[in-house]
């Protein structure tokens, strides 16, 4: 798997690397800092034979799709 280039992204908050395939695919990783971006931007550029698998994207779930019982009765994941 040969790498065709390396970019740094910054979205909001948070950091990713968007790695770009010889083979035309595209895969993107999210760090929680910029240090770890740059981190591992850097060693896709040395162009290692292997890449992590991208992790599944995650579906949020809605504050407004929360019940407000659900939320008085502290359900996991709540704040309270």
């Amino acid at each position: 798997m040969e790498i065709a280039r390396v970019a740094l992204r910054r979205h909001r908050k948070s950091w990713g690397v968007e790695v770009t395939l010889k083979e035309g695919g595209v895969r993107r990783y999210r760090y929680g800092s910029e240090a770890q971006a740059r981190y591992f931007a850097a060693i896709f550029e040395l162009g290692p034979r292997w890449l992590p698998p991208v992790p599944p994207r995650s579906r949020r779930r809605s504050r407004a799709g929360a019940s407000s019982a659900g939320r008085a009765a502290g359900e996991p994941g709540q704040a309270p």
